[in-house]
């Protein structure tokens, strides 16, 4: 299983990934997070692209998750 990336935010939360193909990549919470690990509906920040680098900013305090889905990346 891929370990996905978080963090533990105070406030603003910005990221920056670099695709090497068109992906999915979502930013969530970990309220969202546990509805995507159950293949429940869930809310998130971001989208498909098909360009790098994909920048996604959110605000909110917690825990984060970053999820790409369908391609190698770097953040």
């Amino acid at each position: 299983m891929v370990k996905i990336p978080y963090v533990d935010s105070a406030g603003h939360l910005s990221v920056e990934v670099q695709l090497k193909n068109s992906a999915d990549v979502f930013l969530v919470d970990s309220s969202n997070y546990q509805h995507y690990r159950s293949g429940s509906r869930f809310k998130y920040f971001g989208g498909h692209y098909s360009s790098s680098p994909v920048r996604i900013s959110v605000s909110g305090v917690g825990r984060w998750y970053l999820i790409v889905r369908g391609s190698n990346y770097s953040y």
